[in-house]
């Protein structure tokens, strides 16, 4: 067995060229037994005795400070010991003495760049990278270290030569481009990017990576010719169908732009992510305005998009977004549940469906939801503001009380929320007809919020009117809508100019 692990050890050490034993060549029995001490550390090294193998190795390296293979393997017995000092020391010592040898190179440059000792590895990367051309690798690290001592335009001489090695290929392009984005020469990292689509002119990757660059620059016109040629080759990718829809509505109808996406969101193959994203922008500007026509395209397609995805949680939250925008809570409540049976790790679902029961007033699961919001979320602000609304609306005024006062310290410097719950503060005191307290509360969340929360101006106008100022609570109500408060109760109450 000791005859197998040491004849191991020699194939080992003969076969990465730390030791070269030369055939026909007679050695000393000095020389041998250097060899054996040598075969020997190493046997403690394979076998974990990092400290033994340090022991011999160091005898030998006393008696023959210029040999590269003691001094390398002393290297990586300090690299397994955790001594980074010394694992330096003795790569560089080795390459100092290592002639040739390229295993020897290959250690000293890789610790150096380990230990962030970039300009130091550049000398045995330029002796790799000049032996071995055509090494992608090597110039990789080559250009690596040049890039970390702020010389880019090294780097891209490394992958300039390498190129004319190799030809043209993706790592070499890509990383080009990366630089020269880095640099802020757009133009030369688009040359790189339509020299490598020119190079695989079948790679629809390649193209899309054009594509997406053209449009960034606002070159439009370029972008489309590239997703033409993309659908060329596959009539049904997502991206370039995508592309080409938005871009033949163009500046026209929003409306009319959603409903030509029925198509797109039909097919199965284009990812809900996409999708999702298309309508985000719309949905934005639903909440921002309501319009009709644009709530209908947007119910439409999202809708379309939970039956095409129906596993997909995402998809059933959107749906739950644009239905309450649309002024639907009963059944965004259902789309937001929906959404929960799937994935119940998303705050802003649970959000949402805390507004959509507050919208129905249907406070007795408002408190159910809140309660579970609360314990799976004790850090969201908002969870206290709901949790203290139901309570509020279900006459637990102590309970109420209690858990906004705990959520005015939690939102800490989050003014939005921290100006909600003292509206929310501001409402339970009113229901206690503690006006006083009420009144500090609301002027509290006014002041915070600039006297634009939407909430608070709500429940100052319902405090008005509790009051018998019933044209001061209109005002307060139409000032809350012009906040953006587009609650449904609030606008029955203007309707009704009552609570």
């Amino acid at each position: 067995m000791r005859i197998q692990l040491i004849l191991f050890i020699i194939l080992i050490v003969t076969t990465s060229g730390y030791c070269q034993i030369v055939e026909g060549v007679t050695y000393t029995e000095d020389e041998i037994a250097i060899q054996d001490k040598f075969v020997e550390a190493k046997k403690f090294t394979l076998i974990g005795r990092f400290e033994k193998s340090e022991e011999i190795l160091k005898q030998l390296y006393n008696n023959d400070r210029k040999n590269p293979a003691i001094a390398m393997e002393l290297s990586k017995v300090y690299s397994y010991l955790e001594d980074p000092y010394n694992e330096y020391k003795y790569a560089k010592t080795a390459f100092d003495n290592g002639s040739e040898n390229e295993y020897v190179k290959v250690n000293y440059a890789n610790i150096c760049i380990d230990q962030e000792k970039y300009t130091e590895a550049i000398p045995a990367l330029q002796q790799l990278v000049s032996k071995n051309k055509r090494s992608e690798a090597y110039t990789d690290k080559l250009a690596t270290a040049y890039l970390q001592s702020n010389n880019a335009e090294a780097a891209l001489s490394a992958y300039s030569n390498l190129e004319t090695q190799i030809g043209v290929t993706e790592n070499v392009s890509r990383r080009q481009y990366e630089i020269y984005e880095v640099l802020g020469k757009e133009e030369k990292a688009l040359n790189e990017l339509e020299k490598l689509s020119n190079a695989f002119p079948s790679e629809i990757r390649f193209m899309h990576n054009l594509a997406s660059y053209y449009t960034k620059l606002g070159k439009d016109e370029k972008a489309m010719d590239v997703y033409k040629k993309v659908l060329d080759i596959d009539i049904n990718d997502p991206a370039a169908n995508m592309a080409i829809t938005s871009a033949s509505t163009g500046d026209g109808d929003d409306n009319n732009y959603l409903r030509s996406l029925s198509p797109i969101i039909e097919n199965k193959a284009i990812p809900v992510d996409r999708k999702i994203l298309e309508l985000v922008p719309y949905v934005d500007q639903l909440n921002t305005k309501y319009d009709q026509e644009l709530a209908d395209a947007l119910i439409m397609l999202s809708d379309k998009i939970t039956v095409i995805h129906p596993k997909e949680a995402k998809s059933y939250a959107l749906f739950g977004d644009i239905l309450l925008a649309s002024n639907r809570p009963k059944d965004a409540a259902k789309a937001y549940e929906r959404t929960l049976s799937i994935n119940d790790k998303v705050y802003l679902v649970w959000e949402g469906l805390m507004e959509a029961y507050t919208e129905t007033k249907d406070y007795q699961n408002l408190l159910k939801v809140a309660t579970e919001a609360l314990d799976l979320f004790p850090n969201k602000a908002s969870a206290y503001m709901y949790y203290g609304r139901a309570n509020t609306f279900t006459k637990n005024y102590s309970e109420a009380i209690d858990i906004l006062n705990e959520g005015v310290f939690v939102s800490g410097k989050d003014l939005y929320n921290k100006s909600n719950i003292l509206a929310e503060l501001g409402r339970v005191y009113s229901f206690k007809n503690d006006f006083d307290a009420a009144d500090e509360n609301i002027s509290k969340a006014l002041k915070m919020s600039d006297n634009k929360n939407g909430l608070a101006l709500e429940i100052l106008g319902d405090i008005l009117f509790k009051k018998g100022d019933t044209a001061g609570a209109i005002l307060q109500w139409k000032n809350a809508q012009n906040a953006g408060n587009r609650s449904g109760g609030l606008a029955e109450k203007i309707e009704l100019k009552k609570l």
